[in-house]
């Protein structure tokens, strides 16, 4: 019953909500329109304000400079009516506090209005610092000059203006016309914005106001603008008095505002009464749709399980044909190895042994990836140079790129070297290609790049597997279909594959990001749909020098012994091959098909048997029971294992005890003797 009531409160809510919402975006509109009018409105005020004073102290300046040729050819004629022209000035222009003529010396000679500044008289004007700049600017750009704000004789503050008057290039004096801030600007903009205030500023000092309020209450709706007089630049800043707020506001935006919200009242309620309705009809779709979702999470499971089942199969099928492929290759090494023996050094066919046991053991390194892929496979890093593994792997390419793929190679000569598994990075570069390849249906351009690079404290913290500093790159690049964001993003997790069903496992690039980050790397992949995908490798660069895989050498004496050894292997190739190699030191062999046998041997015989050699897995009879046996039969024997599985495979199968004694196939002769002599102790050979 909950459950239902809240089901039948969602649709109502959602409506009511969203009704709600709009209610309040119309009334914040209707209020951004107020707003957007009030402030139009105050900014047009301020731009009057700016236009008619700069247009009224212009109009002073200008006939403060015509003013100035006549009171020039006055004060030389003698003529003492400059009065009347100052009377006529001031009278019709307000803000005027006088009317100075000053020499050029800077002393004032002649002030009018005279009544309260007679001290003007003969005042040096160049002690005063503003004034006296302002002149000398004046006289050196014979252009008129407007002082900052100055203390004017009278009281209060104000501007002076300096006009400049030349005869003949020769200066003979100026006109000083001197202003009151406040009967200036009151004169200017007595009826200008009756309905804002105003205040004026020269830099941070305030030098007209007209308000009612405190302008920082009202700082929403200020406008401000600059007025330019000559070398003066002056902040007027105007806003609204809160009567014109009043008037231009109005009521509709409060009244939208309530009626959208008993709107949405009543479309939730009707909402919801029509969800009252509908609800066993919600009820039944909702039970559908959990049927729907349970059949396909278990029709996920059973692909799931479905995958991991073949993938088991997979696992022990490589398992196997690893197992049975290193005894062949046990074979094939073994019988090149004793051939080699057999030649001196010039001899050509030593080259072409040479080239079975190479390849023997580059299939070795492949069985270890087949091994790698059902148990946990143990790296053989090793300092290798990238550009001879990539040379050598490109060789084997082109018959699987096919004709219409180009494939280049961009090498660094000078590359660095790196420490890594060489057939681990050989299938790395493989899956790469091939993971290429297949984004090229119609064919393309493949290239293969490795270039040093340095990786900074950035890099390290986009992948915090890494450490800063010198690195080898290798990348791989196509001018296939490319992909997308999303797809990118999973490209390395397993099982994760944009082929068709059956066309792919997704554990190519899984298992690339698994071997670069187990050796000490990172990747990097940039991909873009229709422009290709660039694929690449940071491995860690190394100062160490290459290791070079060694020929074998000609067998040692130094390795010899006369003990008795049991060796016991169900395949007669592995089994002879060993024997072999065991004679050649020296050693007495016993051979043993079956555990049955050699244990029937060492219960009928009394010679010494002083090393069991014995295969791990054989038909009947593991290995590890057989070494049991024998070590109840005759204390103090020793044991040595020897599989194609590596020793992890081996222990963690339960095949053998930790600690055991264990050589992996396939192995030489002088590995076979180096294991041998060190389970038996020194060699006794002279």
């Amino acid at each position: 019953m909950r459950r239902s009531f809240i089901d039948r409160l969602w649709l109502p809510t959602i409506v009511g909500v969203t009704a709600v919402l709009c209610a309040l975006v119309l009334w914040q509109r209707l209020l951004t329109e107020q707003r957007t009018k009030i402030q139009a409105a105050t900014k047009a005020q301020a731009l009057f304000v700016k236009n008619k004073m700069e247009s009224e102290l212009n109009a002073r300046i200008l006939l403060l400079g015509r003013l100035a040729p006549r009171w020039q050819a006055r004060v030389q004629s003698g003529d003492e009516d400059q009065e009347s022209d100052a009377a006529l000035m001031m009278s019709g222009y307000g803000g005027y506090q006088g009317i100075e003529w000053v020499d050029p010396t800077f002393h004032v000679r002649w002030v009018a209005p005279e009544t309260g500044n007679e001290a003007d008289v003969g005042a040096d004007l160049g002690a005063d610092a503003r004034r006296g700049v302002a002149l000398q600017h004046a006289e050196d750009s014979g252009r008129v000059m407007v002082t900052r704000s100055v203390d004017l004789q009278g009281g209060g503050r104000g501007l002076v203006v300096c006009v400049p008057v030349f005869k003949e290039k020769k200066l003979v004096g100026f006109l000083l016309g001197v202003f009151r801030y406040q009967e200036l600007f009151y004169s200017t903009l007595q009826d200008v914005g009756q309905n804002y205030w105003v205040a004026v500023y020269d830099g941070d000092e305030e030098i007209y106001g007209r308000s009612g309020s405190d302008p920082s209450r009202a700082e929403v709706w200020v406008q401000e603008t600059d007025i330019e007089v000559q070398q003066l630049t002056w902040r007027a800043r105007v806003w609204p008095t809160s009567e014109t707020l009043a008037n231009a506001r109005s009521s509709l935006p409060n009244v939208a505002f309530i009626g959208g919200i008993l709107m949405a009242g009543l479309l939730a309620f009707a909402v919801y009464m029509g969800e009252i309705a509908h609800l066993h009809a919600q009820e039944v779709a909702t039970t559908n749709e959990v049927l729907k979702r349970e059949t396909a999470g278990r029709e996920q499971a059973e692909e799931a399980l479905r995958q991991a089942q073949k993938m088991e199969a997979v696992g022990r099928l490589a398992g196997g044909v690893a197992h049975d492929f290193n005894n062949l290759l046990m074979v094939i090494r073994g019988h090149a190895a004793l051939s080699l023996s057999y030649f001196g050094p010039d001899n050509p066919l030593r080259q072409e042994l040479n080239e079975i046991l190479k390849t023997a053991v580059r299939a070795s390194s492949l069985t270890r990836q087949l091994l790698a892929f059902s148990r946990k496979q143990v790296l053989q890093p090793r300092v290798l140079d990238l550009n001879s593994l990539v040379t050598q792997t490109a060789e084997l390419l082109p018959p699987a790129l096919g004709e219409d793929i180009n494939l280049v190679l961009d090498l660094d000569p000078n590359l660095g070297r790196v420490k890594a598994d060489a057939a681990q990075m050989e299938q790395v570069i493989m899956n790469l290609v091939f993971n290429a390849r297949d984004a090229m249906p119609d064919g393309g351009k493949l290239t293969i790049q490795t270039v040093n690079s340095h990786l900074d404290e950035n890099c390290a913290r986009s992948y915090p597997e890494i450490r800063p500093g010198p690195h080898v790159m290798l990348a791989v690049h196509d001018s296939g279909q490319g992909m997308d964001e999303e797809t990118r993003l999973h490209i390395f997790e397993p099982f994760f594959t944009t082929k068709l069903r059956g066309k792919g496992t997704g554990l190519g690039l899984a298992t690339v990001y698994g071997t670069v980050i187990q050796s000490g790397g990172c990747v990097t992949v940039f991909s873009k749909l229709g422009e290709g995908t660039t694929i690449q490798i940071y491995l860690p660069r190394v100062e160490e020098a290459i290791e070079v895989v060694e020929e074998p050498k000609r067998l040692s004496r130094s390795l010899e012994g006369e003990e008795r050894i049991l060796v016991v292997e169900d395949d007669h190739a592995v089994r002879r091959m060993t024997r072999e190699f065991l004679k050649i030191k020296g050693y007495t062999v016993i051979e043993a098909s079956s555990a049955e046998d050699a244990i029937q041997f060492v219960e009928c015989h009394e010679e010494t048997i002083d090393l069991v050699l014995t295969d791990v897995v054989m038909p009947g009879m593991k290995g590890r029971e057989l070494g049991d046996r024998l070590v109840k039969l005759r204390s103090g024997i020793k044991v040595l294992y020897m599989s194609a599985y590596t020793e992890d495979a081996a222990i963690n199968s339960g095949r053998l005890g930790p600690g055991s004694a264990f050589i992996e196939k396939p192995f030489t002769v002088d590995e076979l003797a180096y294991k041998v002599r060190e389970i038996l102790g020194t060699s006794t050979a002279v």
